[in-house]
């Protein structure tokens, strides 16, 4: 029987042929027409996607994070949501209020997004970050373990010093990014070493299992599939070869991503008003675990409560659980309705994410940037009047257009894409040859569509600057750490070459 299967090698496409793009999107395109989309709506999409396609390959593929970045802002702004319409027979601009602002919006930001990835190959041409570090031979396993030992200390002095703002302990939780490496570093070791045969090691597990449990306590599905999507970026780098066992392990985690994990999330609300300590959030976590046809009954989320009582944003007919979670048109389409309407915030909240960097000791009483709760209190329908807590995400562009109408997603959100994605690429390099970039696809597959501008510039800058810091905390010093508390361990060189130019 189980020669019946082969294994499956997985890996980073690097190209999109633009053929099978325009068939895909023509194909989509009469489906729609069949199911009474408008026809403007269609072309629109049909431009969206063959546009995307086409920066895609422009930029590399997964070869470079901007290629990353081209394809999760496709994927999980329209394509998917758009695609699964098609899929349950409904129209694709039905349930919006302005389907056509929408989906002009979108086609017109993957054009600057295009001419984003022109420029920035221009000026990708000097030795990346990395290559100037001359890593050489990293030990994946024992940086692994040290940074997995650092981000426990960081976490025990957050329990017990507390991180004060402006304090250095509030300064270095800012540029922790040690935990989603060790995941990632933990399960690279694992299969060099094993030459294929094991895919975790001791380390990634207990990396992954803190980031899981911490993501449940704060009912986060984006924390809760972090371990997940760090172990599916590493399995690329090294070209893993999918077994019948990891295939199954794989279908499961998509069972629990949609079924388990939102009815997880919704236990945010469970939370008493005035707040649960992490031993009484666990609590409810095993509480639904435990109760769970009765917990998915009776808790309804904070975005099914908008759908049900509001139809703030509800985007399909009937609730589809994580696949709302897809696509961002939804919230999305009453952003650009209330701003169509005249409601234009100005360059103020641009502003205040850039005077936000300046340091707390040097201004003590600086503004706290404008988030998506705030929008969502503005546009009405998505929270109650008295939630300042629950996040509500939007796509950079809905900002954009409510910052400055067109010029806003014609001028302004290029210029903070082409920063973000020059400097990511200059810092992380070509993702064949080194593992850092890897940490930056895992985190635009939440940020590529649901960050808006101020988180983008964040990235840009404190998201950057962490992440050269921990690629030399990483080579440098991690290694040492985890030489303290393990021993020296080598691989050799030859099996590394060869699972580097062969993939196991």
């Amino acid at each position: 029987m189980g020669r019946l299967v082969s294994n499956v090698r997985i890996d980073f496409p690097l190209r999109i042929s633009l053929t099978k793009t325009v068939s895909f999107a023509v194909v989509l395109f009469c489906i729609q027409q069949f199911e009474h989309t408008s026809l403007v709506f269609s072309l629109l999409f049909f431009a969206f996607v063959v546009l995307g396609g086409i920066a895609f390959n422009l930029a590399g593929g997964f070869s470079r994070a901007s290629g990353a970045y081209v394809f999760l802002y496709g994927m999980l702004v329209a394509i998917v949501g758009v695609t699964w319409k098609a899929v349950i027979g409904e129209p694709a601009d039905s349930n919006l209020r302005v389907p056509i602002l929408d989906m002009a919006a979108y086609a017109v930001s993957m054009a600057m997004l295009l001419l984003v990835i022109l420029a920035n190959n221009r000026l990708n041409r000097i030795r990346s970050f990395t290559q100037r570090m001359g890593a050489g031979q990293l030990n994946y396993s024992i940086a692994a373990l040290g940074l997995f030992i650092t981000a426990m200390i960081i976490q025990l002095l957050d329990s017990t010093v507390g991180a004060s703002p402006g304090g250095i302990l509030a300064i270095i939780n800012q540029l922790n990014l040690c935990m989603p490496v060790a995941i990632i570093l933990g399960t690279i070791g694992a299969m060099q070493e094993s030459g294929g045969r094991r895919s975790i090691s001791f380390v990634s597990l207990l990396a992954m299992t803190v980031t899981l449990v911490q993501g449940m306590a704060i009912f986060s599905k984006q924390a809760m599939l972090t371990p997940l999507a760090c172990w599916v970026v590493a399995a690329c780098y090294v070209r893993f070869n999918l077994r019948m066992r990891h295939l199954i392990a794989l279908a499961l985690c998509a069972v629990l991503t949609f079924t388990i994990l939102p009815v997880i999330a919704g236990g945010r609300n469970l939370v008493p008003p005035q707040g649960a300590t992490f031993a009484q959030r666990i609590q409810i976590d095993l509480f639904i675990l435990t109760h769970y046809k009765q917990a998915k009954q009776d808790m309804v989320t904070a975005e099914e409560f908008a759908i049900a009582n509001s139809g703030a944003y509800g985007y399909y007919n009937t609730p589809q659980g994580f696949m709302e979670r897809l696509s961002i048109i939804g919230p999305d389409d009453a952003f650009f309705n209330y701003t169509a309407k005249g409601n234009y915030i100005g360059y103020i909240p641009i502003l205040e994410d850039f005077e936000n960097f300046i340091p707390h000791f040097i201004l003590p009483n600086k503004p706290f940037p404008i988030n998506g709760n705030y929008y969502a209190h503005l546009i009405g329908g998505f929270l109650a009047p008295d939630d300042f807590i629950t996040g509500i995400s939007f796509s950079p562009v809905a900002e954009a257009y409510q910052i400055d109408g067109w010029i806003g997603v014609c001028l302004l959100l290029p210029a903070i894409w082409l920063m973000l994605l020059w400097i990511t690429d200059f810092i992380c390099g070509d993702l064949r040859e080194s593992p850092w970039g890897l940490l930056m696809v895992v985190v635009f597959s939440h940020a590529a569509a649901e960050s808006m501008v101020g988180s983008l510039i964040y990235l840009t800058f404190y998201g950057s600057l962490g992440l050269a810091l921990v690629i030399v905390f990483s080579t440098r010093v991690a290694p040492i750490i985890g030489v303290l508390f393990y021993g020296r361990q080598e691989i050799s060189p030859a099996r590394i070459n060869l699972v580097a130019s062969r993939g196991i």
